[in-house]
């Protein structure tokens, strides 16, 4: 028992005390991992997504994509298909759909990284007043999953 007392205080990072032999932890600090750092900058990548989109800046907002980028779209309208594939067809598409909109704003209600991994998750809800004065609002969830600082 005291063999296995002594190899998780070694395991945990122990100081031998100099009076009188005993192992004592040493205080642990916590430093950002760099899944922390990743996650915090992702974080902050995906609020200037739709700080860009609100600003309808589509160009600036096309190059948070990775050239291989892609939209799954879940429940498209009539006419529009399931995934937008590649960095050139998302940016030509959104410009054509922000195209429509007057005004564009989203709020993000709460955003989730993932445990394990880059990965980030978005609850937002939009606003948007189409061409003619007609507004549109959804609420949404969007994963984000990155390549380096893009999004894949």
């Amino acid at each position: 028992m005291r063999i296995m007392q002594l190899y998780r205080a070694s395991k945990r990072g122990a100081s031998k005390a100099a009076s009188n032999g005993a192992y004592e932890p040493k205080p642990r600090r916590f430093a950002m991992t760099d899944l922390h750092a990743k996650q915090t900058r992702n974080i902050e990548t995906a609020r200037r997504f739709f700080e860009l989109m609100h600003r309808k800046d589509i160009d600036s907002w096309g190059e948070l994509w990775a050239e291989n980028g892609r939209i799954i779209v879940f429940y498209p309208p009539a006419g529009f298909g399931d995934s937008i594939d590649g960095k050139a067809a998302i940016v030509a598409a959104f410009k054509g759909l922000f195209g429509n909109f007057e005004s564009f704003e989203s709020e993000l209600t709460a955003i989730y990284p993932a445990a394990d991994s880059e990965s980030v998750v978005v609850e937002y809800r939009n606003r948007a007043v189409i061409v003619g004065g007609t507004e549109y609002t959804n609420s949404n969830i969007a994963v984000f999953r990155y390549c380096g600082v893009s999004f894949r």
